[in-house]
């Protein structure tokens, strides 16, 4: 009952180049350094696929994850950006994660992600071991 009222809650679109620096440190950052105006905790690297590739591996990762679902889908600026959803193992709280997609080159993208816990102050870094996680499953992924 829990989740089902919490998915229906309306989420605010993330802005990356616009994104302001919690005021709690449950987030994670990881994004290309250049795209927002706060520092990520890690830069995001290139892989050798396209955008739109990347996208698709990325959803397969990221709902193959316990308690994950996929929230929304958008364009900004030209570029897909997803949401997700994952709830917390015991007592289901939500968290948000964000990714942006783009393209370097013809044949190379990039990934933005921005991982957050909605509820309490601290995550004992959930959302770093998250986004570090769905990425190593993501670079194995994309080298198959």
């Amino acid at each position: 009952m829990l989740r089902k009222i919490l998915k229906n809650v309306r989420r605010p679109l993330i802005d990356f180049e616009n994104l302001q620096k919690s005021r709690k440190p449950n987030t994670y950052l990881m994004a290309p350094k250049e795209l927002c105006p706060i520092s990520p905790a890690v830069e995001s690297p290139v892989f050798d696929v396209n955008a739109r590739d990347l996208a698709t591996f990325f959803e397969t990762v990221a709902k193959s994850m316990l308690n994950t679902e996929k929230l929304s889908e958008v364009q900004v600026e030209g570029n897909r950006q997803m949401d997700f959803v994952q709830y917390s193992k015991v007592i289901g709280f939500p968290d948000t994660i964000t990714v942006r997609f783009m393209e370097v080159s013809e044949s190379k993208s990039t990934l933005a992600i921005y991982s957050r816990s909605h509820y309490g102050y601290r995550d004992f870094g959930v959302n770093r071991k998250r986004v570090q996680a769905w990425m190593r499953q993501l670079q194995e992924t994309v080298a198959r």
